[in-house]
């Protein structure tokens, strides 16, 4: 027999009322008795059911909440014009999103952390991670696991185990970001906008903020609203008061999501742009960034695009190989392993340029994915820096990387287009550049081990000449050439760092072999032109050619010429030397360094000496810096006024 419903064991007994709704809570005091039971209460005309005054009763509360959560938004305000702290979040708020939530609500135990912030504990957080309230499966459920971690999957039903869900087009209910909040006024915050939309995104091949309206991005991702305006901050030399701002903002955003379960497109879009341009977070960002964007299956978007021809594949793919580029520089400029080995869709980038969704932006990413391919080859023949000398066998390997580089220019050469839309010619004489530093890199790991006064081996003199060649065209082809010049503001920081390692190799080498290499007047000539170039840029105080000079400055001081007109060393630190050619019986180049004696104006901030003659040409301790220590107040360095500079027109002055 079927067990009967409430309705059909009491029928015909109607469902008594009670008075109208006030005050408010009598109601539900008379309905509730004892254990909480609903009582049967005499109706009458105009009065109403439980299911009715229960609605009345959560529209009233949602309404008491809305009034005080308006008058919260109100004395927050007030606090902000008047100086106070803001006031504490309101705890009603968040009950009441704990409550709407699908998950069990928790009680929060709350204390003040050392920095004055309120800390809310779970009281779940003791309880064990996460689990999916999925439904059991028995092993003949589904096929046989792909990765191990589906097992474990399967049987724990840990959250953390599965890749999350990515939400596309997803935005804030309601907009509360650091404009918002009046830390960056609107007008500014418009004009760094159109300065990153309009000049430097195109820099990064289009990729980085696909909306043209500010409001647009502010309610799409408020981390990379902030993210394009950090960057945008640090090439305006009127924004050097905001740089600050936009950067903590977007520390602040980034560590707030580093556990998120579910981060979207516009999240690794920001991560691409800060792992571009900031090189302070570049490399904690980029390695983080690359596992995230596995998580959300962005590896796979590469053949997503040309099976399907989808736009937001094709999107997905651009963003991959951006952070591909990021990862391979990076592995560059620090002489570590990059993370992402092995992709297909690096070593397939011919497919993506053949697909219909390809675009001629495109082809300026591809050809850096190219080159990459090359420059990863030549990390893995020489591995990391053990201070060893590099075998002479690897003098054919150096040929033969040489060769594959020159056809790599004469290509894309040819393929990329003379002129793009907000940065004219620079994509072209931008692959020139790369291909010098490429060049620059391969050649230095000659030097490699050659410590204290050992010279370079016959059979690299000619590798040891076209390094020094590379170096000096390089730097004389970024004072001299216009759109290079110009696009010192806009590059990314890898090639900034290339351009402070090819001054590091000229200076290191015109101070140890003196003119048998290269002249030292010759470099110091370069050195101080590329100085007085950076400090003519319209560029951020923070920006990193503004932050290169003063070092280049005291490195090239060991080259000043004196009175003479030769170049003067600094006391006894190098001797000195007959210039002519100085081959040994057994057809080397000797090194001219003096004893042990070093000059306290070579020392850097930490009593490391700047000249390190192990001849490593890594980044310099004078070229490392932490942005954490500036002082990122309003003051504004002692220079030129840029304040009228028309970002699309003006070229700095060679």
């Amino acid at each position: 027999m079927a067990k009967r419903s409430w309705s059909d064991a009491n029928e015909g007994m109607e469902f008594m009322t009670v008075g109208p709704l006030s005050p408010l809570l009598c109601p539900l005091r008379n309905m509730l008795t004892g254990h909480g039971k609903p009582q049967l209460i005499t109706a009458g005309n105009g009065e109403q059911s439980f299911p009715q005054i229960s609605r009345k009763i959560k529209a009233y509360n949602e309404a008491v909440l809305q009034d005080i959560e308006n008058l919260h938004n109100t004395l927050k305000e007030v606090s902000k014009k008047v100086g106070l702290p803001e006031p504490a979040a309101l705890q009603c708020s968040a009950l009441q999103k704990s409550a709407e939530s699908p998950s069990q609500p928790t009680r929060s135990v709350h204390g003040v952390s050392g920095n004055g912030y309120r800390l809310g504990v779970s009281v779940q957080d003791n309880h064990g991670p996460s689990c999916d309230n999925s439904p059991k499966i028995s092993p003949e459920d589904e096929n046989l696991p792909h990765v191990p971690i589906h097992s474990l999957y399967a049987l724990t039903k840990l959250r953390a185990l599965r890749s999350p869900d990515a939400p596309e087009g997803h935005s804030s209910p309601a907009r509360d970001d650091f404009i918002s909040r009046g830390a960056l006024q609107l007008e500014d915050a418009e004009r760094l906008f159109r300065l990153y939309r309009d000049r430097l995104d195109a820099f990064m091949y289009g990729v980085g903020c696909k909306y043209q309206q500010l409001e647009e991005l502010r309610r799409k991702s408020p981390i990379l609203t902030a993210a394009t305006l950090t960057v945008a901050a640090l090439h305006d030399p009127q924004s050097n008061s905001l740089y600050g701002i936009c950067s903590s903002e977007f520390r602040t955003l980034t560590e707030r999501s580093m556990f998120d379960r579910r981060v979207n497109r516009d999240y690794l879009r920001a991560m691409c742009v800060a792992s571009y341009w900031l090189s302070d977070v570049s490399w904690m960002l980029s390695g983080y960034a690359i596992r995230r964007a596995a998580e959300c299956n962005l590896h796979n978007s590469y053949t997503r695009a040309i099976e399907e021809k989808s736009e937001e594949a094709a999107d997905g793919a651009r963003l991959w190989y951006i952070l591909n580029i990021c990862d391979q520089h990076l592995a560059t400029l620090y002489g570590r392993p990059a993370i992402v080995q092995e992709d297909s869709s690096m070593q397939q980038w011919e497919s993506f340029l053949k697909s219909p969704v390809s675009t001629e932006e495109d082809k300026r990413l591809a050809s850096q994915v190219a080159l990459l391919g090359i420059i990863g080859s030549i990390r893995e023949l020489f591995g990391p820096d053990k201070g060893q000398p590099t075998p002479r066998a690897y003098v054919h390997q150096i040929t033969h990387f040489s060769k594959q580089l020159d056809h790599w220019i004469k290509h894309w050469s040819e393929t990329l287009p003379e002129q793009y839309q907000h940065i004219g010619r620079f994509p072209r004489k931008g692959a020139l550049l790369h291909f010098h530093f490429a060049k620059l890199h391969l050649y230095s790991h000659i030097f490699r081990g050659l410590s204290g006064d050992s010279p370079i081996p016959h059979h690299f003199l000619d590798c040891a000449a076209s390094a020094i060649s590379v170096a000096t065209s390089t730097i004389d082809f970024i004072i001299t050439d216009p759109d290079v010049a110009a696009g010192v503001v806009g590059m990314p920081s890898y090639l900034h760092c290339m351009t402070a390692f090819a001054c590091m190799f000229l200076i290191k080498v015109a101070v140890k072999y003196g003119g048998d290499l290269v002249e030292p007047q010759r470099v110091w000539g370069l050195t101080t032109d590329l100085v007085r170039h950076f400090r003519s840029l319209p560029a951020g105080r923070w920006h990193l050619a503004n932050l290169m000079a003063p070092g280049l400055e005291r490195m090239v001081a060991t080259l000043k010429p004196g009175q003479s007109g030769e170049p003067g060393h600094h006391h006894s630190h190098v001797q000195t030397v007959n210039t002519g050619d100085r081959l040994n019986t057994n057809g080397v180049i000797d090194a001219q360094l003096s004893g042990s004696n070093t000059d306290g104006t070579l020392m850097g901030p930490e009593g490391e000496f700047f000249f390190d003659y192990d001849m490593s040409f890594g980044l310099s301790p004078v070229f490392q810096f932490d942005m954490s220590s500036l002082n990122t107040n309003t003051q504004t360095m002692t220079g030129q006024d840029f304040t009228q500079v028309d970002y699309q027109t003006t070229r700095p002055v060679t």
